[in-house]
């Protein structure tokens, strides 16, 4: 069994259950009303993280998070059993940041209290809009009152950490609209906002609507507006953008999230979950994907199996990939000289430097980061990056 290295380790669980599937939504989630089937989802969580403990032994966990779906869907105490399962199995670090997800209209004051004691430490709001009008085109089951009400909420239950998310580029919506959004959320001195712009999936209902011409959305100029304004006014109120779309109190970024965006390990746990993980002494790590239908993948926990529907053993090209594709997204960017110690690349520098002229990016300290210029156009930036790298040998 390959060790993991001391280094941030994260546990996600997915909890695939929401009242009722969003029209934009992509992720692995299934609209069920409230009827949850929390007791044998749970112990089938309980159930995989019994199948990784060889693993997990060789870990110390910093950050726990439950994602969805809509985790507020489940109670404390099942939350709670997770957390102590995997405190059992693995050793958590002091400080374990464990975040979970609530959507406005799935907890109150005593269930949010009840999250606190079970262990949950930061809470992450899926507000989207202060706005009917851009809820009801997102097919929100929240309110604008929801939202504020839970807001409060989270506070008086005794959370110091907690996140609320925004979306922009909704159909129709203009710059006031979005102004009106960002100036609302400031009110609810949440630690963390995190500003996502709205993408048309596959397979989604407004991928159908969108390939007929039925969902007009604001064009390239006024979503760069978006984003912009996004920026300076969170900026100008103390929030730092320490990720293209997430902004963070000084001391308050996402510890899970920079995980990803860092290339440290993670497991993930449930239904469609993904991992990272060094098992099994494959040099540059595995990744792989849990079966995402959740009634097969708990029958295939009862049966003792690992849920695995997808496995990839990596080579180094693929980590050093995704390490400029997730790197470049953070504020300090990526440092040059570690990349180069550690994965054995550089950048050819006449292809690098013109983007610098340009003012895409800046070299500073050893480390590449993309400007504000740069972020806009960032897919783009970064396909001309990974062409420019050197592999040694």
């Amino acid at each position: 069994m390959g060790k993991i290295y001391n280094m941030a380790f994260g546990v996600y669980i997915h909890i695939p259950y929401c009242v009722k599937k969003c029209p934009y939504c992509d992720f692995n989630s299934y609209g069920v009303g409230r009827l949850v089937p929390e007791d044998d989802y749970t112990l089938a969580i309980l159930g995989e993280l019994d199948l990784y403990r060889d693993l997990l032994k060789n870990v110390t966990v910093t950050s726990i998070f439950f994602g969805g779906g809509t985790p507020s869907l489940f109670s404390p105490s099942g939350v709670e059993s997770i957390i102590d399962r995997i405190a059992s199995v693995s050793s958590l670090s002091p400080g374990v940041e464990v975040s979970l997800e609530v959507n406005p209209r799935t907890a109150n004051l005593e269930k949010l209290r009840g999250f606190l004691i079970a262990g949950v430490n930061r809470i992450s709001v899926g507000v989207q809009s202060f706005s009917e009008r851009k809820l009801k085109v997102l097919g929100r089951i929240n309110s604008p009152h929801d939202s504020e009400t839970i807001l409060k909420a989270v506070e008086r239950a005794g959370f110091v950490n907690f996140n609320l998310d925004l979306m922009f580029g909704v159909p129709f919506e203009t710059l006031k609209e979005w102004e009106s959004d960002l100036r609302k959320a400031l009110e609810f001195g949440s630690t963390h906002i995190s500003s996502y712009c709205l993408t048309i999936e596959d397979d989604t209902e407004f991928a159908t609507l969108y390939s007929a011409g039925k969902l007009p959305l604001p064009d390239e100029d006024e979503l760069i507006d978006m984003f912009n304004l996004a920026g300076n006014l969170l900026e100008a109120y103390g929030y730092l953008q320490y990720e293209v779309s997430n902004f963070s109190k000084p001391g308050f970024e996402c510890r899970h999230n920079l995980i990803y965006w860092q290339g440290d390990y993670y497991l993930g746990l449930g239904a469609g979950a993904h991992s990272y993980v060094l098992e099994n002494n494959p040099p540059w790590g595995v990744r792989f994907a849990n079966i995402r239908d959740p009634n097969r993948y708990m029958k295939a926990v009862k049966e003792g199996k690992r849920p695995v529907d997808f496995l990839d053993i990596l080579d180094r090209r693929k980590v050093i990939e995704d390490r400029f594709l997730m790197g470049l997204r953070l504020k300090e960017g990526i440092n040059l000289r570690d990349i180069s110690e550690k994965l054995r690349v550089y950048l050819n520098r006449e292809r690098l430097d013109p983007l610098v002229e340009e003012g895409f990016f800046e070299v500073l300290n050893d480390s590449l980061k993309v400007t504000k210029k740069g972020v806009l156009i960032l897919n783009e930036l970064i396909v001309k990056v990974l062409d420019a790298l050197v592999y040694k040998e």
